[in-house]
Order: C-alpha cells, then structure tokens, then sequence
C-alpha cells in the first residue's frame, strides 16, 4: 500500500493509526476489554463485601464478643431456671482462651411498653451488661434515680424483626433507625404490688448483642423496688475470648453443654463461610482480569507482527517508535479505560441501591464505596496500563532491532 509522506498536522496521528488498524478486526479487543471489566468488578465487589461485612461485625476484625447460656432441657420446661452459679462462673474466669466475663442481669418484674399515638402495647423484658462489653459509645446511656426518661439500646435485628414482621401484621408503621429514636415509648413497670408509668427512648442499636438493654442503674433500682427481692443466678453470659472459632473454646462449651451464640443471627460459622467466598470470588475477579490483560497484550502482539511492513515504512519515512508506542498505549487505555469506569460505575450503582435496602430493614450501610475500594480500582488501572505500555514498547523495538 502507499504510505503518505510524515506531516506535521494533527491529521497525522488519525491517519498513522488508520493504517494501523487497516483490515484488522476489533471484536477480539473488545470481548477482552469486557472480560478485564467483568474481572475488576469481581475483584472490587470482593474487597467491598469484605469491608461492609466488617462494618456490620462492629470492626476491621471479627467480633470476639459472645454469649454462652445453658441448654434447655425437661427440667427447665417444669419451671427451674438454667442460671450459672458462681462456681460456675468462677470457672470460666480461670480458662485462658477467656479474656473477661460479664453477666446479663435480668428484669425481676413485669414491664410492658406502648404508645398512645401508634395504638399498640406489647410486654417486654429488660437486661443490662457492663459498658465494657456494649459496642456503642453513647454518653446519654446512663441513668440516676429521678431522670425523666429510660434509655434503652435496641438490637438492630429487632427492629428489623419489628419492621418487617410485627408491624405489618398489626397495621404499624415502620420506623428508620433516626426515625425511632424521636418516639417516645411508654412504659407500664409492675411488680411487688405496686404500679408506676414511666417514658424510655431508644438511643441506640446494638450489632452485638440480641436483646433490649437498660442501664445497670436502672435495672438494679427497679428490680429492688418492683422485685421479688430473691437474688437469680444469671442465665446468659458474655464473654471476650481470644477466638470464638477456636476448637479449646469449643470443646470446653460442648463439654459443660453450653450453648453459644455470637449476638448476630447470623453465627461465626456463616461469617467465615461468607468471607472464604469473598476471598474466592476475588480470586476469581483477579485471576479473570489477568487473563483479559494477557489476551490483549496477545492482540496488540499480533497486530504489530501483522502490521510490521507497514510500521517499517512509517519508521522510515521518519515516524519515531514513541510515535507509534503512544497511538497503540492511547488505544489500549481507551480499551481498558472504558472497562474499568463500566466496572466501577456498576459497581459503584450496585452497592447504592443495596445500601438504601439494608438502611431501610435497620441496618446502616454506607452508600458511597469504601476509600479501599477505590485506591485498589485506582491502583489496578494504573498497573495494568504500566504494564501494557512496557509490552507495546518491547514488542516495537524487538521489531526494529
């Protein structure tokens, strides 16, 4: 074919990869851009699962926060309480895989709750744990004889359970997490044959643990006033161990039959089942983007071999190989620019939507990605073009060598 003289106008460029590409097919281009693309939002979805999951773990880690109790038997049904002595007790302090114990202190009394504006009423139960083992920082937790109001932490899978179970079967509204704590509730405390009203509000919500909770203050004040005045062992325990998953953890609690339970509906078991399929479906995403790079850097291999008598011409009519380096670099970034922004905008729709979901059903997910997120999209991008840049640079000059 005849090759035009080298200008010096802008038209050159346009014309230098029009020959280029002359009678060669994109199609193999193209179906590698979208493995690359489908392969960067694996990888990316991974590594944002991985952190939403921490984020409802309450951490960059694995919660070490469980509850152990007694396992219900015939007995019990008959009407005596599993509670754990101070023995008992005493032995799990000693056991080194436990780091400290805290004990659930229970409502020795009726309490119901209510409202008047809603028209509904319900019977509930109090507990309380140390503050050491709750996963809020909430300064308005706390209460002395004569405040006006109860704070209660709420577990976040009962407001789910409230929002999506109770409240549609009875008429109710449902309530956002902000929503819920600007409704004032109303408590009807019975016991030791008096009687009094009092308001409770919801200052939080609990990920860790599966119960509604008050300030030991409180408790202890009601359960001495409205009691029975009989002092009750604890019937759930909290501990801080070093690894929940652990088999000497295990195996102690299976010996003594205890039941465990992580205060997630969702147990350790499960949550190290997801996060070994997060860490596959990376390897995947990995694994697919890496083969997409090979195919193309394939592709520009084959098109430069194809185009070498032409690309020699052009080298001699004065056409330089950073020349004809930056129009094949600027089309593969077009290729796999392309790829990666369809990825993270996917991706970045996919987790918003999800996001509002989850907000809606009580638990709080950030709509935007992860910062992580975005410095590995980042940083994938630029390594990828790196290293398709230093492949078309060696492929030129192993032809003009």
């Amino acid at each position: 074919m005849s090759i035009p003289p080298k200008t010096n106008t802008s038209s050159s460029k346009s014309l230098l990869a029009s020959i280029l590409w002359q009678s060669r097919s994109r199609w193999q281009l193209l179906g590698a851009a979208i493995g690359a693309g489908l392969g960067f939002f694996l990888l990316l979805a991974a590594l944002q699962v991985y952190f939403d999951l921490q984020g409802f773990l309450g951490g960059t880690g694995s919660d070490q926060c469980v509850q152990i109790n007694k396992r219900v038997n015939l007995i019990n049904t008959l009407g005596t309480r599993s509670g754990f002595t101070k023995e008992e007790i005493a032995e799990l302090e000693e056991q080194n895989f436990i780091e400290s114990l805290g004990a659930f202190q229970s409502n020795d009394f009726k309490v119901g709750a209510g409202s008047n504006a809603f028209g509904f009423y319900t019977e509930l139960f109090f507990e309380s744990v140390p503050s050491e083992f709750i996963d809020l920082e909430l300064p308005s937790f706390q209460w002395k004889d004569g405040d006006g109001e109860v704070p209660i932490i709420l577990s976040r899978d009962y407001l789910a359970l409230y929002n999506f179970g109770f409240a549609p079967s009875q008429g109710l509204p449902q309530f956002t997490p902000n929503t819920i704590k600007r409704v004032p509730i109303d408590l009807v405390i019975r016991g030791n044959g008096t009687r009094t009203n009092a308001t409770g509000r919801i200052v939080g919500f609990s990920d860790r643990i599966n119960s509604i909770l008050v300030p030991e203050e409180f408790l202890v004040w009601a359960n001495q006033k409205f009691g029975t005045g009989v002092e009750a062992t604890p019937s759930r325990l909290i501990l801080k161990v070093d690894n929940p998953l652990g088999k000497p953890f295990r195996d102690f609690l299976k010996e003594r039959n205890y039941e465990l339970s992580t205060g997630r509906l969702v147990g350790g078991e499960v949550i190290a089942t997801i996060q070994l399929i997060i860490v596959i479906l990376a390897f995947i995403g990995f694994l697919i983007a890496i083969l997409s790079l090979l195919v193309v850097n394939l592709n520009y291999r084959l098109l430069i071999a194809e185009a070498s008598a032409d690309i020699r011409r052009l080298f001699e009519l004065g056409y330089t190989r950073s020349e004809l380096g930056s129009i094949l670099n600027r089309s593969s970034i077009k290729w796999y620019g392309l790829s990666w922004l369809a990825a993270v905008v996917v991706l970045s729709l996919l987790h918003l939507f999800l996001a509002r979901i989850l907000t809606a059903q009580g638990m709080e997910l950030e709509g935007i990605l992860h910062p992580v997120v975005w410095i590995a999209a980042l940083g994938l991008a630029l390594g990828f073009f790196f290293f398709q840049g230093r492949n078309i640079k060696a492929t030129l000059n192993a032809l003009f060598t």
